[in-house]
């Protein structure tokens, strides 16, 4: 018999109406969720007739596999299939890897194939894919391969139920196809009971809901949802780790509102004398570390290596790494090597690595290396740090505080990994997972945490304009308790270190210290990267720099404008640039940047090539300031040199980027002005200003205009800026700068914290 259990408060009311099953197996998704489980059946009493172990235990210990079956994990069937793809479709690993994870996903509602030839009636779908989609499922059937999926079919058809013994199914988030015809075959020779809490079935009207596909008889009841109240505590945007030491003290409990914790989280409530467990993944930052070398061979032979070639590298590697003790590295090259030996192994098509063949070896990489958790050990604790998972099983809430951050609601939002027309044909095979599910499934777990005593904590703005927000908290009359302005911190200063300020100035040096001299402190005399890049992709600042050399290569080598060569120069371009970078990015995200880079450089290129073509003047690119004046270094992007007359011109990719007039009259954005100083010192400067490289028409002039006349208006020209009054500001700011003792966190407004590194724990206007 297989039972949708509906209860009221907690799940084991069902020991209570079932005294006839002596002793009971509980299966839980997760190692985490089994103990959370382990430990409420021990506080109630219930510990010495059941069992708990994870769906995974579960599988392993009633599948029978034939002699002719094989049992693949994703990581290995990763690997057969894209030896198979790249053999039988292409070589595009961004292309297989979507079609693997679409084939993955219809085995989970599916394994006959006949979701497969739904799905090739699709117009949306690339013929590539269809294709891919067939070959891996006929793959699959011919050598008899097992994935996770066909284990449960498996399990279903052979399972022998221990006597006495009840099976409970909980702590899922969902159930797919597969896992549902499981139960009902296991049903048919055993009590299989799916705990369920009844007042969330009655909100489950929609056929995509999984209770709805084991449950098909009983009604569902109307219910309203009783109008409560609560008090919270609201804490600022970003600083809990500053609030909630003070907040969360003795034997308080803290629960984040997050699925899981990672270290980051950890640490950003991190308390003292509070144990927790949080996942770990230990080599994360080694196996970036090895695949950027392994990108760097890579380039140094026009994309590929043999694989003998490879393997020797990595020996040399990892050598080096044991004599100087980087055993983590050492432990991943090793992991790598035998990767690359099974991968090469599996067929001839394999014995030369290529890009996309190390990025399928870093993914498999990153599945096969081994995980690990953190717990911290402390003399003396007085609680834990725990996850909303502790809502399934809390009883009494008085001492513990649940604090919910905007990240936390953000992992809440929809995110479709396939297309509507894909999800319409998945959903007559099986239900599909439901983010509006969890949400009312949360939203049960609050209410019963807020009436059984539990308090609170939010991150300032939390509820505003946010429609999960609303819903979480439906029924939920919230009553601030705001912090009074003498609790809130402040971002003390904590290093009193100067910057060295040398004595030719950047006007980028000069305007990090407008912009802020917390964020000039920290970026100048802390040397904190400001600005965080990774390997994998082309962080959006470096745009500015392929957009300049894209402008300037064209204009040297060309005197009419073709898309063609256009195309061909930004595609050299970026591959130049990734080489030395040693970067690592999607090609998709190359191709979306190219096109992006295209539309910046088009029309600003088609229009200097009109006036290098109409007049008699010549460009300089990057001109370097600090051969005319002393006093400052940097370059200029375009100067246009008409006779004896020169105008100065700064590139902005977006208007975004492009100051208003009000910026530069009030001196708030020195740039452009620090250049006419510079430059004018030596040469007889008529104007310049900000070229908009997304829309001309977006541009700001300063001074009088000669080229750019039709981008004109009154709105974005300033004929003469305050000269005095310039040379005035820009002295007294460089006397603040290298005298100061303090480094107030005074932006001139939000955008300037954007970008910051400090941003989640400064206190914007605080005096230290």
């Amino acid at each position: 018999m297989l039972n949708l259990y509906l209860y009221k408060n907690h799940f084991d009311e069902l020991f209570v109406e079932n005294e006839n099953i002596a002793n009971w197996q509980i299966i839980c998704p997760s190692p985490q969720r089994s103990d959370l489980y382990r430990d409420y059946l021990i506080r109630k009493g219930h510990a010495k007739n059941s069992e708990t172990i994870t769906v995974a235990k579960f599988l392993s210990d009633h599948i029978s596999l034939t002699d002719e079956q094989t049992k693949l994990s994703k990581s290995e069937l990763m690997v057969d299939l894209w030896t198979f793809w790249k053999s039988a479709v292409n070589d595009d690993y961004e292309k297989f890897h979507f079609c693997f994870e679409l084939f993955t996903e219809v085995r989970s509602f599916d394994l006959s194939g006949a979701l497969i030839e739904e799905l090739s009636q699709l117009a949306t779908l690339e013929k590539d894919c269809i294709s891919g989609l067939m070959r891996f499922h006929k793959y699959l059937e011919t050598f008899h391969i097992v994935d996770e999926q066909k284990s449960y079919q498996l399990v279903s058809e052979s399972f022998r139920p221990q006597e006495d013994v009840g099976y409970i199914f909980i702590g899922f988030d969902h159930f797919n196809a597969n896992q549902i015809d499981m139960l009902k075959g296991m049903g048919k020779v055993a009590n299989v009971f799916v705990p369920f809490e009844k007042s969330v079935f009655n909100q489950c009207d929609n056929k995509i809901f999984w209770p709805n596909w084991i449950e098909l008889e009983q009604t569902k009841e109307a219910e309203e949802l009783e109008g409560i109240s609560c008090d919270y505590i609201s804490i600022p945007s970003g600083r809990s780790a500053e609030y909630l030491s003070d907040l969360i003290s003795g034997e308080k409990q803290i629960l984040s509102f997050s699925n899981g914790l990672d270290l980051t989280q950890v640490n950003s409530i991190l308390l003292a004398q509070k144990r927790f467990k949080t996942d770990f993944a230990l080599f994360f930052t080694s196996v970036d570390q090895l695949t950027s070398k392994v990108q760097e061979q890579l380039n140094l032979n026009k994309g590929h290596l043999r694989a003998e070639e490879l393997i020797t590298f990595l020996d040399k590697l990892a050598l080096s790494h044991m004599n100087e003790k980087g055993f983590m590295l050492f432990k991943t090259i090793l992991a790598f090597k035998k990767e690359v030996i099974s991968f090469s192994e599996k067929a001839t098509v394999n014995e030369n690595i290529y890009n996309a063949d190390l990025k399928l070896l870093k993914e498999v990489l990153g599945l096969n290396l081994p995980r690990t958790s953190v717990v911290n050990i402390s003399m003396t604790d007085t609680g834990t740090i725990g996850t909303r998972d502790n809502l399934l099983t809390f009883e009494n809430a008085e001492q513990q505080y649940l604090y919910i951050s905007k990240d936390d609601l953000g992992a809440l939002s929809s995110s479709q990994r396939f297309s509507n027309d894909v999800l319409v044909i998945f959903s007559a095979f099986g239900p599909l997972q439901s983010k509006n599910l969890d949400i009312v499934i949360l939203r049960n777990q609050l209410r019963r945490f807020i009436n059984s005593g539990g308090n609170l904590i939010l991150e300032e703005g939390l509820t505003h304009g946010s429609s999960i927000a609303e819903n979480l908290f439906e029924g939920v009359a919230l009553n601030p308790e705001h912090m009074d302005g003498s609790e809130r911190k402040s971002f003390e200063t904590i290093y009193g270190k100067k910057a060295t300020i040398p004595e030719k100035l950047s006007p980028s040096f000069i305007q990090t210290y407008i912009d802020c001299p917390k964020k000039w402190h920290l970026k100048y005399a802390q040397r904190v990267d400001l600005d965080v890049s990774s390997s994998a992709f082309i962080d959006r600042r470096y745009i500015g720099t392929i957009n300049h050399s894209v402008i300037e290569s064209y204009l040297e080598l060309h005197s009419h404008y073709d898309r063609g060569i256009l195309k061909e120069l930004i595609s050299n371009t970026f591959k130049r640039f990734i080489d030395e970078k040693s970067l690592l990015p999607e090609k998709i995200d190359i191709e979306s940047l190219k096109l992006s880079v295209e539309s910046y450089c088009s029309g600003i290129i088609y229009k200097l090539l009109e006036i290098k073509n109409e007049t008699n003047v010549e460009f300089f690119f990057e001109r370097d300031i600090s051969k005319v004046n002393e006093s400052y270094k940097g370059s200029i992007d375009l100067v246009i040199k008409d006779g004896s007359d020169y105008y100065i011109y700064d590139f902005k990719t977006s208007g975004g980027a492009v100051p208003s007039k009000t910026d530069i009259n009030e001196f708030r954005k020195i740039q452009l002005l620090a250049y006419f100083e510079a430059w004018g010192v030596e040469h007889h400067l008529k104007g310049g200003g900000y070229l908009c490289l997304e829309n001309l028409k977006d541009s700001i002039f300063v001074g009088e205009e000669k080229f750019f006349n039709e981008f004109h208006s009154r709105t974005n020209r300033i004929e003469n800026y305050k000269k005095e009054e310039f040379n005035e500001f820009m002295t007294e700011t460089m006397v603040s700068m290298r005298g100061a003792e303090s480094w107030p966190a005074t932006p001139q407004n939000s955008s300037i914290c954007t970008f910051c590194v400090a941003n989640p724990i400064c206190a914007k206007g605080g005096d230290k």
